[in-house]
């Protein structure tokens, strides 16, 4: 996921430019037309026909509504981070946040999950556990959640949100052979995992502990989409739910222009000749 943080829009290469025509620089937060400041409306149209996460300047997530643009936030620090737009995606989870549905399968021991803990978001959403209760497993403390495979094919990247009540080794991934260690501190961190569907054991998520300490494990916005990174939460419940696309769209100029893109980590693309 890359966030915008210039979108500039100049004369064709062939034709001697003294400044864009157009320059959004989201990471300044400053917007020129033809050299003169503008308000962002009149520059630039936008839509999404679905709600959608963002972080806010408080080091939070929030959910804004269709047809929101989302100025993005990083997550804890506050830090203006620039334009989110991302293509459509689907949370191929059902119960995202609700890891005491049957859908959700114990690892060697299903954990015996407390809700009502503050999220990433703000609200009381988050679920936890005591791993001194997982008792599974031929050493008889792991414990932990999969899901097993609907039919998902291709690269696809499961993610969650986890922190702990102290610094806690697990095992994060699709499968037994498609995971990796993660260290999971007292900070919210959100965790990602890459790897190509179906696997030998057709799960598409696993998460567990095998330490039974008496270390909580608080848990928060599972996900699993199709692709190479982790895009914006999307929260589900009984079924799979998705998020649309963003739509941004140019106003107030017209012709023929070169179109460069500068991303947070400072990579660019160019569009050239829209018109």
């Amino acid at each position: 996921m890359k966030l915008l943080t210039d979108f500039s829009v100049t004369a064709r290469r062939h034709r001697p430019a003294a400044a864009p025509a157009l320059l959004l620089d989201f990471g300044r937060q400053a917007y020129r037309a033809a050299g003169a400041p503008v308000p962002l409306s009149s520059a630039l149209s936008f839509s999404r026909a679905s709600a959608a996460v963002r972080g806010t300047a408080d080091g939070l997530l929030e959910t804004v509504g269709p047809d929101v643009l989302r100025l993005d936030h990083a997550f804890g620090s506050g830090a203006f981070r620039g334009a989110l737009f991302e293509p459509a995606a689907s949370n191929l989870l059902s119960y995202s946040g609700d890891f005491t549905q049957s859908v959700w399968s114990g690892y060697a021991a299903k954990p015996a999950f407390t809700g009502g803990h503050s999220a990433p978001d703000g609200s009381l959403t988050a679920m936890a556990w005591n791993c001194a209760a997982t008792t599974g497993g031929a050493g008889g403390q792991r414990g932990g959640i999969l899901v097993a495979g609907g039919g998902v094919s291709g690269i696809a990247t499961a993610s969650v949100w986890l922190r702990a009540s102290a610094p806690l080794a697990m095992r994060f991934g699709h499968s037994d052979g498609t995971s990796e260690a993660i260290t999971v501190t007292p900070d919210w961190q959100r965790f990602s995992y890459t790897d190509v569907l179906p696997n030998t054991q057709n799960r598409i998520f696993m998460l567990y502990e095998d330490v039974n300490a008496d270390t909580d494990v608080f848990i928060w916005g599972a996900q699993v989409e199709l692709g190479g990174s982790a895009s914006s939460c999307i929260a589900t419940d009984a079924s799979p739910a998705a998020r649309s696309a963003d739509q941004p769209g140019l106003t107030g100029i017209s012709g023929t222009f070169d179109v460069t893109i500068t991303y947070d980590d400072d990579s660019q693309a160019h569009w050239p000749v829209r018109r």
